[in-house]
């Protein structure tokens, strides 16, 4: 009663009665702040707290993922690194028998690339174990069925296009490893170390030559 009293001597207009039109503006902008207020706390916990709970479920599970996947692609890297160094051997002049053995003795993946949620958190990565999934597949594919024996029915230089594959699409692997390991090592602290190695390593294990001067 002591508040509405503050907003006029009397509730109703009448003869002897002249309320306080300004102070009822008041009462009712107050009264209206605070179903607003009421109503935004009512939207966070019904909309905004799920959809963060849901965003922080999502981030642990990809970080739970990642930890168990950098040790992989750790062990995937050190296992593919000879290759970086027995490949230039491999010539479009090599006898075809004896180069056919080299490349399906060299390594391919033994991993499984795992699949993520796509998020807006999570989307960069998702694309870069995407981009990584489907290298590994065309290098096994490559290593499998590379043979540079002549064909009678192919008068292009077919030895020259095999073995130009062969080598493009381990770049290709090595590439996207190197960009997996960027995106993961600030992700992974116990594996830091060594996935900053892998972003700087070459395709064998040298250091990454420096970037060309860009005028």
């Amino acid at each position: 009663m002591e508040f509405l009293n503050t907003v006029g001597a009397c509730w109703w207009p009448d003869q002897g009665c002249a309320p306080r039109w300004e102070a009822w503006a008041v009462a009712v902008a107050v009264f209206a702040g605070v179903g607003s207020w009421l109503a935004a706390v009512a939207t966070y916990w019904a909309v905004i707290f799920p959809l963060q709970r849901r965003q922080q479920e999502n981030l642990a599970v990809a970080t739970a993922v990642v930890d168990n996947f950098a040790a992989e692609l750790i062990d995937l890297r050190y296992a593919l690194g000879p290759v970086g160094f027995i490949l230039p051997t491999v010539r479009p002049t090599s006898e075809p028998s004896q180069a056919k053995q080299t490349v399906q003795g060299m390594a391919r993946h033994s991993i499984a690339v795992p699949e993520l949620i796509a998020t807006p958190e999570t989307l960069e990565l998702v694309l870069s174990l995407n981009s990584l999934r489907r290298a590994l597949k065309k290098w096994d594919k490559s290593v499998a069925t590379f043979d540079i024996s002549p064909e009678p029915d192919i008068e292009a230089p077919f030895a020259e296009y095999v073995v130009d594959e062969l080598k493009s699409d381990f770049r290709s692997v090595m590439n996207e490893i190197r960009a997996v390991a960027e995106l993961i090592k600030g992700v992974v602290p116990a594996y830091r170390s060594e996935l900053d190695l892998i972003t700087r390593s070459g395709d064998g294990f040298l250091p990454l030559p420096p970037a060309p001067d860009v005028l």
